[in-house]
């Protein structure tokens, strides 16, 4: 599924978070989008997936004006997954169906989990999907760690199967190996989709046929990895900030 961004502006009241901001994606093909905190990613990402409406500029699906679509059939069409994340306090079935038990799919959330590299974990302790998550209301609830949270929210996302999958920033509480392991799951079972990678931090770069960079709510560079790192510019400079903090295992 392609989706193309043209002229994208977004104000909080006097303040302008994103202006101009244009780009295209191919079906099939992944997006990293990447800037410095404030950046104006996170409402980027808003706008692309209808949560915000923009003051000027269009959002594209398949050449179709994203307004001509109904709204339950558009909210379809993503998985998204944020960085503050929620994690319900019912069963594991319905943290990752997100609907009740009676219209849950137990088949399939076996397969997500799997997917997900958390069965195995959840076997290993006798822990079934009918076991309840945290022990906010059950005091036999499970705690997961934040890797494993993760995991927990890809089996979502592939639950969902929708189209285009969009994470924003969700592996910024962990550490670089972590993160890549993390990201190398996401992308091994979900490479036939569309894919918009948002970060602060370069584990995602690796995984993108173009890159974007915004500052101050507009792009500012744009291209692969290779032809970011050529020009010099803030791209390049990031990158080799950040480098120091992976190994060959995670760039």
């Amino acid at each position: 599924m392609k989706l193309e961004v043209k002229n994208l502006t977004k104000s909080f009241g006097e303040k302008e978070v994103l202006h101009g901001i244009s780009f295209d994606v191919e079906g099939g093909k992944a997006l990293g989008l990447l800037g410095r905190n404030g950046a104006g990613k996170t409402t980027l990402v808003k706008l692309l997936t209808g949560m915000y409406e923009p003051d000027e500029g269009c959002i594209l699906i398949n050449g179709i004006d994203r307004n001509r679509f109904a709204r339950s059939e558009f909210y379809k069409l993503f998985s998204v997954v944020f960085q503050e994340y929620f994690i319900l306090p019912f069963k594991i079935s319905e943290n990752i169906s997100l609907k009740r038990a009676a219209d849950t799919d137990n088949k399939k959330v076996l397969n997500a989990l799997e997917k997900a590299g958390l069965k195995e974990y959840l076997d290993s302790r006798g822990i079934t999907p009918e076991r309840y998550i945290t022990k906010s209301m059950h005091k036999n609830g499970i705690e997961l760690s934040g890797g494993q949270n993760q995991r927990l929210l890809l089996a979502r996302a592939l639950y969902k199967d929708a189209p285009v999958l969009v994470l924003d920033e969700p592996t910024a509480a962990l550490d670089p190996i972590a993160e890549s392991e993390i990201y190398n799951s996401y992308v091994k079972y979900t490479d036939k989709k569309t894919a918009i990678f948002i970060s602060h931090r370069f584990a995602s770069t690796r995984f993108s046929d173009r890159i974007i960079m915004l500052e101050k709510g507009k792009v500012i560079e744009q291209g692969t990895h290779e032809e970011l790192m050529q020009m010099k510019g803030r791209y390049a400079q990031m990158f080799e900030v950040q480098s120091s903090y992976y190994d060959e295992r995670t760039v």
